[in-house]
């Protein structure tokens, strides 16, 4: 009975092995399917062809997954054989040494891959994303050296590149090597002239209340410029749109549409992640309705409620401490020019000893003429003195702050009069 039992147990096993590998095949199968009927006709029209197509994944639902992927797919059909592989820029790992302190520094490292296609085909089908397939109107010898330079970036001397978001990623690598195998030129659309990066950044992240508001914590001035061409395409979308009308100018002077053809490999599937229903915004508007409630109270009681303000205080230049560090240090593209260093710095966070040894002495601290001017050049930048346009959640925190502020001025004023008032 044991012998049956243990001979049940393994058909059981065995049953399940075969369906798991038959789910995780299926993708493989499906995806190899499709592939090969989609180039069926040009394997018929010419015996050794290379088609190579530029792939545009949707975006996921993390933060580097917002703005959607790009790859480059090559396929090759010769008698007898079919061979389908994607080149894939994006390439990067968490387990890199020191990965966080360098990505802090702008100094994070990517490279080229290359996979076979029914495994990328595989990983977005189960992510819910989607993939269209842009067929590239090459001639053969393009083609031929498109792979060839492709092969070139993949050799270990070539394929890790410093990777920057906006100027060097895998949509612009890609568009790149594309425009560098053209016999002839390229000749691409014109552009919205009034688009800029942070326009780009926030229609990706609007999904994301949260990612939005810490990106525009970061972005500076740079990013408030009216974005080229070439700026435009770090975003694989956008990217996409201009391939489809871009036109190839031969050497010749003949010309011929870039996209022979695009095809939906993969549908969207997925639907994006709900947000979170406290907002930034929410959040701060909050804080500054709590913190006009507190002072009224401070008033009313003639008190200056220091510990509340210290702990503003922190909280102002704990954040202060990543803005300046990536403000002075990093080489993240447009940070270096961020205004929003004016109102998170760590001099907040540096200053407390000195304000809570005049808070309890009930004097007024020079601390405070400090975070007054702080406070006033971030107003003076948030009406647009600065040339940079600051995320709306940036209102009630000034608003919270600079009403401690003033609570701190009426008390101290009041503590001042008190002693006249007895004389007389």
């Amino acid at each position: 009975m044991c012998a049956g039992r243990t001979f049940l147990l393994f058909r059981m096993k065995f049953f399940l092995l075969f369906l798991l590998c038959t789910w995780l095949g299926s993708g493989h199968v499906m995806a190899q399917n499709e592939a090969q009927a989609a180039d069926s006709s040009m394997a018929a029209q010419t015996p050794d062809s290379v088609a190579i197509s530029l792939l545009t994944c949707s975006p996921g639902s993390l933060v580097y997954e917002l703005y959607g992927h790009t790859a480059l797919r090559v396929r090759e059909v010769l008698p007898g054989r079919y061979s389908d592989w994607v080149f894939n820029y994006g390439t990067f790992s968490f387990d890199q040494p020191h990965f966080v302190g360098r990505f802090v520094m702008g100094h994070t490292d990517y490279e080229l891959s290359v996979v076979p296609y029914a495994i990328f085909y595989n990983f977005y089908a189960q992510e819910g994303r989607g993939i269209t397939e842009q067929r590239l109107n090459l001639t053969r010898r393009e083609a031929q050296a498109l792979v060839n330079a492709l092969s070139e970036n993949l050799r270990p001397e070539h394929a890790v590149y410093r990777y920057n978001f906006f100027y060097d990623n895998c949509t612009t690598r890609a568009l790149s090597i594309i425009a560098s195998c053209i016999n002839g030129r390229i000749e691409w659309p014109q552009v919205q002239a009034d688009r800029s990066l942070r326009d780009m950044v926030h229609e990706y992240s609007s999904v994301s209340p949260w990612n939005k508001f810490g990106q525009d914590l970061f972005l500076g001035r740079e990013a408030d410029a009216p974005a080229s061409f070439k700026e435009q395409c770090f975003a694989p979308l956008y990217a996409e749109r201009f391939m489809q009308q871009a036109t190839i100018v031969a050497a010749d002077g003949s010309r011929r549409p870039l996209v022979a053809r695009t095809l939906t490999l993969l549908p969207v599937q997925a639907a994006p992640a709900p947000a979170l229903p406290l907002t930034p915004l929410l959040a701060f508007s909050l804080l500054a309705v709590l913190m006009a409630a507190l002072t009224v109270y401070g008033l009313r009681r003639g008190r200056t409620l220091w510990g509340v303000n210290m702990l503003l205080m922190a909280l102002q230049g704990t954040v202060g401490c990543f803005v300046a560090f990536l403000f002075f240090f990093s080489e993240h593209p447009t940070v270096g020019s961020n205004l929003m260093v004016l109102l998170f710095n760590p001099l907040p966070l540096l200053l407390l000893p000195w304000y809570l040894k005049h808070s309890v002495a009930a004097r007024r601290s020079w601390v405070l003429c400090v975070q007054e001017t702080m406070l006033l050049l971030t107003f003076l930048a948030l009406i647009g003195l600065g040339g940079q346009s600051f995320p709306p959640e940036t209102w009630p925190i000034v608003f919270a702050l600079a009403v401690r502020c003033l609570s701190d001025e009426i008390i101290y004023r009041r503590q001042r009069r008190a002693p006249k008032a007895v004389a007389q």
